[in-house]
């Protein structure tokens, strides 16, 4: 993997990416009914593995299987023990270009902040105030 060092710190100036391709579009429209559904957001950060509900699972299955160009990850640092978040460049080959300056020191934590941005991406503002423990 190939890591464009140039852009590894996000801060508050996160470039707009838009992939946008006929199946984003479709996956918006499809999820938009969710935008408000804080319960949904709350479900994912309290257990971000296990069994979900219906309407969570259908989501994250919406979320999973979008193009890889663009979309947020996590990756391990050290084995076990930090992760971060990175990004995919929209052009081939894929690489790294934009890694989170946050570290993550369990993968629940890294999976929560990704799921952040990928709800963002795709359904709007998250419907849950930002900046507690549990979100």
């Amino acid at each position: 993997m190939t890591v464009d060092s140039s852009r590894a710190e996000l801060g508050n100036s996160q470039p707009q990416y838009s992939p946008e391709s006929a199946g984003t579009t479709a996956a918006r429209s499809a999820l938009a009914s969710f935008s408000g559904r804080s319960d949904l957001v709350r479900e994912f950060l309290v257990e971000p593995f296990g069994r979900h509900s219906a309407e969570l699972c259908l989501i994250l299955d919406v979320m999973r299987s979008q193009p890889v160009a663009g979309k947020w990850i996590a990756i391990m640092t050290r084995p076990y023990s930090e992760w971060c978040a990175a990004r995919w460049s929209l052009d081939l080959p894929l690489r790294v270009v934009d890694l989170a300056s946050a570290r993550f020191h369990s993968r629940q934590e890294v999976e929560r902040w990704v799921f952040k941005r990928r709800w963002q991406h795709l359904i709007g503002p998250l419907p849950i105030k930002e900046g507690g423990d549990d979100v």
